[in-house]
């Protein structure tokens, strides 16, 4: 709505109300189910399988003749299992649709640890029977490509039906410490004993387990960093960003389309390029600040995108802390582009949030409105073009800074050798050239200074009582043997206190 009366001059001169157009998109999507929502959404699958011809959709359905659950994976998600599909992470989502079916997403890791979508499954129920046919299903799919280590988050029925499926792989719930096997046993023996739950069967059969979610038992099982569930519930609510649970089953396969478009474009326009113009821009003690709010990119979960009129608002929370939600604007005719965090306002670096908006737009570099100078490498630098047209006093001090910086690396350069100690003649000649150009006001400015004796000021008493011994130090000085001066050394940092110091004089 805010889009088409940006585009038309207002809302005044748009000649349909906010609930006209919730009906109208809602005919829409009726229209698109006509035959059947279940029915409309393998006909959609097929027309992708049309158009990728490596697309593959598999069903089942009940004894009424509904839809049972759903498998489907696209020629992309085909190719990056078997580049990636050494580690698979099987994780189920809820209320993603009106049916209230489980949703699974069946991820790993990328080349860039970026997460990698394999295919998604929509689930009659949750048993062994169900979870058992999808595991076969994407085994079939990928060219029968075992995966070494199987990520979940420890449901009864999915872990059953691993083993049954992917005997050999080595099943990990994302739980962690790190403790040795040694140090696991007691610290597990004193945890039970201590709360009392000997007699727990939840622990027992918890302790029997502890082969596939105990660190010290895995350690040295390569995992591509899945150590806790953090991905799999940034997968999760990143998803949820694009569904709702009033969803038709039409609208989340169209939805989950978008969200591994997205996932895509993360890879295709990752951030190493900026991070690369930031190391060759800013000084060394920035860039590591740089790059702290670059890496944190990764920890951003994308909440949508809004348009009004040439200004586009994105809308980021973060794993960490998904009630916050951060507001990028940026308008492309300007270019500006503003974080309602303002780091960018009181450190003068890009935030985190700013970074993300650089990816989705596909920026190679940081633009220059965003670049401040005094943090830049080049910052004492200045070129004859931008030191032509300055004046004034304060102008004169940038010339002098940036003359003197120059003059240090010859220093430097020419000190190294004798032969290009030489140097120093051509720069006598010219300091000799500027001095008559000048009219030798140097020299005369120097005469003047010699001329104009500068005297000492009065030395001033200081406020409070004398300290003891002062007055009589210089008269007794002599008759002690430099005792006094020592003791009034007394009390000055750097020399020892009392009779010590006395007997040692």
């Amino acid at each position: 709505m805010a889009y088409m009366a940006g585009q038309s001059g207002g809302y005044g001169m748009l000649w349909f109300t906010k609930r006209d157009l919730y009906n109208y998109v809602h005919s829409q999507r009726i229209a698109q189910i006509n035959n059947g929502d279940a029915a409309a959404a393998i006909s959609y699958l097929e027309g992708k399988a049309n158009a990728d011809m490596m697309t593959v959709a598999r069903y089942t359905k009940t004894t009424e003749n509904q839809l049972g659950s759903l498998f489907w994976a696209d020629g992309q998600m085909m190719a990056d299992y078997q580049l990636f599909g050494d580690v698979l992470a099987f994780d189920a989502t809820y209320r993603s649709n009106k049916y209230k079916k489980p949703l699974v997403v069946f991820s790993g890791s990328n080349h860039h640890k970026q997460t990698a979508i394999f295919g998604f499954a929509l689930l009659e129920d949750e048993e062994v029977r169900t979870y058992k046919w999808v595991s076969l299903n994407i085994l079939d799919v990928m060219e029968n490509k075992k995966p070494s280590v199987v990520v979940t988050d420890g449901d009864k029925a999915m872990r059953a039906a691993i083993a049954d499926v992917l005997p050999l792989a080595r099943h990990r719930k994302a739980v962690y410490a790190n403790l040795d096997v040694t140090e696991f046993e007691e610290y597990w023996s004193t945890a039970v004993e201590s709360l009392g739950l000997m007699n727990n069967s939840w622990v027992k059969s918890t302790y029997e387990l502890r082969h596939s979610w105990a660190t010290a038992y895995l350690r040295g099982t390569f995992c591509v960093g899945y150590r806790t569930t953090s991905r799999c519930e940034g997968i999760n609510a990143f998803i949820k960003g694009f569904l709702k649970s009033t969803n038709s089953l039409l609208e989340l396969v169209q939805s989950l389309d978008r969200v591994v478009k997205d996932y895509r474009n993360n890879e295709v326009t990752s951030l190493d390029n900026i991070e690369l113009f930031a190391a060759k821009t800013y000084t060394r003690a920035v860039f590591k600040e740089v790059r702290k709010q670059i890496k944190g990119v990764g920890s951003l979960l994308f909440l949508g995108k809004d348009s009004i009129s040439t200004t586009s608002v994105y809308k980021f929370s973060s794993v960490g802390n998904r009630r916050k939600v951060r507001k990028v604007l940026y308008d492309p005719s300007e270019p500006k582009i503003e974080c309602d965090c303002m780091l960018w306002n009181s450190e003068g670096i890009p935030c985190c949030h700013i970074f993300c908006v650089m990816k989705y737009e596909g920026w190679d570099e940081i633009p220059p409105g965003l670049v401040v100078r005094r943090w830049c490498k080049d910052a004492k630098e200045w070129t004859a073009s931008k030191t032509c047209d300055l004046s004034g006093n304060s102008n004169c001090l940038l010339r002098y800074g940036a003359l003197c910086s120059a003059m240090s690396v010859v220093a430097k350069l020419a000190s190294d050798d004798a032969a290009d100690f030489l140097v120093r003649d051509a720069l006598t000649s010219l300091a000799r050239r500027l001095q008559v150009r000048r009219g030798n006001t140097v020299d005369h400015e120097a005469r003047e200074r010699q001329q104009d004796v500068v005297k000492d000021p009065p030395v001033a008493r200081t406020k409070g009582a004398p300290k003891r011994g002062r007055e009589a130090g210089s008269s007794t000085n002599a008759e002690l043997g430099g005792v006094g001066v020592a003791a009034l050394l007394v009390g000055i940092p750097g020399t020892r206190r009392g009779r010590a110091f006395l007997k040692g004089r």
